[in-house]
């Protein structure tokens, strides 16, 4: 380095005293003033490596006058040395004013080729080497006679490119249609991987293997042999308009057949995309008639989501109470394999789809990214609702649901769902922790005998052996269904309600994943009368596909999805929202559930997972359990609630020397308080409202008259059968433990002051 610095200044010498009073040579006009003197004072170290962006500070003195101006001039040192044509002419010096400013330098050439994976695309070090010069010209226009320098190798990294259409395939081709958009996004490394910008800009290659008998091999060695073959784009600026730095469309349309699709992204300091790699910046293409069309997303609240991409879809069946609205919503997306979504259209019972005249609607583009049909009600039979969806190239994806239409005669009363885990041996051979079936069952009829019509015979419906499901044709006879359930939380066997019940991500449903229909919310929205309860009946509500490590309290509309790290407001995999069609959340009106205590301590939340709760819940299960309910309801005058003896007396195991029954809490009034951050946490909905509170032993727990039955108003408008318009109720306590005259007279005022049921006397 030191002999290019001496042979820099030997040229500006001899440059001085060939030019004479040339005033744009080197050295400027001679005069008999004395020209002034200039240093560097702040720059990289002489001989360095550094950033490509590199700072300047300089300075400068003029002995008989003044300082007008400085003059700069950078040479590339392309060939190593410095090259005397980069500083000679007045062209090659640039004027500034300032004595300091930040510079960008090239730094296009590999640092080190000797660990070079040509099918490994990941950063690599390009450096180049380069002397920058200043010089000072004073107020008479006399330059410097030997300007400042400082001679270093600046470095970055090269940028990475990712083609996204087509997606990833390994060595397969991926199968496009002739009208097809590749797409892509890049980034560049400036100094490490930390530090990442976008490019400057994108250049793309797409050869014909045609070219090499179709070999695909071939092509991209004949891509990587001629970086400067006439087969590549022009360099486009990777935020140009129209995404033209960000996809292209070939036109005319692609001719069948294969190909070899290459990108390579250029950051500002000259530094090129240096590896082609499967995996990321090319992809084996074949142009062909495609097997698959778009991929449609079809919605409907009752089936949640169809996910297909095939014009052969197997249809989706949805039972449907008569008389209810039906209407369905879609998205379709066809960037994975480069089309375009050109349009949709639909009808209800299509015979021959290649009629165009029997679809409600002629094509139509989408306004958006999302269409939907009118609401149809229908009132008997079934009926076909057929989606198709058309690409650019004609290629076509069909989605069908048929709807049967169930009458809801609602000639019954009451419908009695045994959905509950008995005990072989009873509450006596236990100590009060289970009732047998006969003992179970005999409490239902008991406390349902007021009912006129009911017949234990005829009205209680069995979930065991062979019998794991509720036929919505059997519901549909009732009037109201009382569903007695044992919780997931608390048994590995579960219940038939959770299956019915439990949230589901809405974009998880494909043909071959159906998701059964949630026949409690079409009931209710039928105008059917719901009583939920058991032991932790909404728990079952939670999906633990999703949840599989369940905190308690745990807020429905955020963490359904798992996600129960860190501050909800930046919650990631549950966002803001993401359970706002759930049941427990939508229709039963839950923000909030918790257990009076839990037998698995890891189940306790703890800070800082959202709300600190576990500063004051202890999960006593003596001294927090429930051992009574007590009414709050502002109608009806509700009995309390008090445990039976055969599970209460001093020999039993729900004595309170030893514990208390363990139930749900909803929408606990001490978690407001604690998460008052949390605006959307809106426990005052109108419609949820208490019927009883918990009475626990310890009147200072925080759970001391919590909720743990509530009326849910959500489907109160909806009038069923008999004329009359009701809520539908939760209880989050199994009731066979409680004294049956209390819960009988609890019974008949939600079942003849409320439903209006016709009784005996």
């Amino acid at each position: 380095m030191r002999r290019i610095v001496e042979y820099v200044i030997a040229v500006f010498l001899l440059s001085a005293q060939v030019a004479g009073c040339t005033s744009d040579d080197l050295t400027g006009t001679r005069h008999a003033n004395q020209p002034p003197m200039v240093w560097l004072a702040i720059g990289p170290p002489e001989g360095s490596v550094a950033s490509y962006k590199a700072h300047f500070h300089w300075g400068g003195w003029d002995p008989d006058g003044q300082v007008a101006y400085f003059e700069y001039a950078i040479s590339d040192n392309r060939t190593g040395v410095f090259e005397p044509s980069d500083t000679t002419g007045a062209d090659k010096w640039r004027r500034i004013a300032r004595t300091d400013s930040v510079f960008m330098f090239s730094a296009d050439s590999l640092a080190d080729s000797s660990g070079f994976d040509i099918d490994d695309l990941q950063p690599l070090e390009f450096t180049r080497p380069h002397t920058f010069f200043v010089r000072a010209v004073d107020d008479e226009g006399l330059s410097s006679i030997k300007p400042a320098y400082r001679s270093f190798t600046a470095r970055t990294l090269s940028p990475e490119v990712e083609i996204t259409t087509p997606i990833r395939t390994g060595f397969a081709p991926a199968i496009m249609p002739p009208f097809v958009t590749f797409r892509w996004f890049a980034r560049d490394f400036i100094n490490s991987l930390d530090e990442v910008q976008e490019p400057d800009s994108m250049r793309w290659i797409l050869i014909n293997a045609l070219r090499f008998l179709g070999d695909f091999d071939a092509a991209l060695d004949h891509i990587r042999a001629n970086p400067n073959s006439p087969d590549w784009s022009k360099w486009y600026h990777y935020n140009a308009p129209g995404d033209s730095g960000r996809s292209w469309t070939p036109n005319p349309p692609l001719a069948f057949g294969n190909y070899v699709l290459a990108v390579q992204a250029k950051d500002d300091a000259g530094a090129v995309t240096p590896v082609f790699d499967l995996d990321h910046n090319v992809r084996r293409v074949r142009i062909d008639t495609r097997l698959n069309g778009p991929a449609v997303s079809l919605f409907n609240r009752y089936i949640k989501t169809l996910l297909t991409s095939s014009a052969n879809t197997p249809p989706v069946t949805l039972d449907i109470p008569a008389g209810l609205p039906v209407e369905f919503a879609w998205t379709a997306d066809a960037s994975s394999y480069g089309g375009t979504v050109t349009g949709y259209r639909y009808g209800w019972d299509v015979i021959d789809v290649n009629d165009d005249s029997q679809w409600e609607v002629d094509f139509t583009p989408f306004v958006g990214s999302r269409a939907n049909s009118p609401p149809r009600t229908f009132f008997f039979g079934a009926h076909t609702f057929i989606l198709e969806v058309k690409d650019n190239s004609g290629f076509k994806t069909r989605a069908t649901a048929v709807v049967n239409v169930v009458p809801f005669t609602m000639e019954r009363s009451v419908l009695v769902i045994d959905d509950w885990e008995e005990n072989s041996r009873g509450f006596t051979v236990t100590r009060g922790i289970l009732p047998n079936d006969r003992e179970h069952d005999a409490f239902w009829v008991y406390v349902l005998d007021d009912v006129l019509d009911f017949a234990p015979s005829v009205d209680m419906l069995h979930l065991e052996g062979a019998i794991t499901s509720v036929p919505i044709h059997l519901i549909a006879k009732y009037k109201t269904v009382i569903w007695n359930a044992i919780g997931s939380n608390a048994t590995s066997g579960g219940s038939a309600l959770g299956e019915y019940i439990k949230f589901n991500d809405p974009a998880f449903l494909g043909p071959e994943d159906k998701i059964t229909p949630n026949i409690v919310e079409l009931f209710m929205e039928a105008g059917g009368r719901v009583l939920l309860c058991g032991q932790e009946i909404m728990t079952t509500a939670i999906n633990r596909r999703f949840a599989p490590g369940v905190s308690f309290p745990l807020i429905f509309r955020y963490e359904l999805m798992g996600d129960q790290d860190g501050s909800y407001q930046q919650s990631i995999v549950g966002v803001r929202g993401v359970a706002d069609n759930s049941f427990a959340y939508d229709d039963c009106c839950l923000d909030v559930t918790d257990i009076a205590y839990s037998q698995n301590p890891n189940a306790r939340r703890r800070p800082p997972q959202g709300c600190p709760v576990n500063a004051v819940r202890t999960y006593d299960r003596r001294t927090e359990g429930l051992r009574a309910c007590v009414s709050v309801d502002q109608q009806y005058g509700f009995p309390r609630l008090e445990l039976r003896p055969e599970v209460a007396n001093l020999d039993r195991a729900y004595h309170e020397s030893r514990r208390g029954l363990v139930c749900d809490i909803y929408n606990p009034p001490y978690f407001s308080a604690l998460c008052s951050s949390l605006p959307e946490l809106s426990l005052g909905r109108s419609c949820f409202q208490p019927m009883y509170t918990l009475e626990c032993l310890d009147s200072s727990s925080p759970i001391f008259g919590a909720p743990v039955a509530f009326w849910t108003t959500r489907h109160a408008t909806r009038v069923a059968s008999n004329g009359v318009a009701a809520r539908s109720a939760v209880w989050g306590f199994e009731p066979v433990y409680f004294n049956p005259d209390q819960v009988k007279q609890a019974l008949n005022i939600i079942l003849f002051d409320e439903w209006r049921l016709p009784r005996t006397d």
